[in-house]
């Protein structure tokens, strides 16, 4: 199991809508809405780190308001 942060900045009056879809993706655990640099920050739980470009490039970035997104792999200490 591989978790990761995705980190995404959102279209002005995108954010709800943009964080309810991306809620709904299979790899997606977590979402938050928050406040700062990003808009939304989203708990991947991923199989395998194979799994992550398709995720966050063909999934993530397809919805609708989505921008701009940085992602973070966790490492256990």
């Amino acid at each position: 199991m591989t978790n990761a942060y995705v980190h995404i900045v959102a279209d002005a009056g995108a954010v709800s809508q943009a964080a309810t879809q991306i809620a709904e993706l299979d790899a997606v655990s977590v979402v938050h809405i928050v406040t700062g640099e990003y808009d939304i920050i989203a708990q991947l739980d991923l199989d395998t780190l194979d799994d992550l470009p398709e995720v966050v490039a063909d999934q993530i970035h397809s919805i609708t308001g989505v921008g701009d997104t940085v992602t973070n792999i966790a490492f256990e200490p």
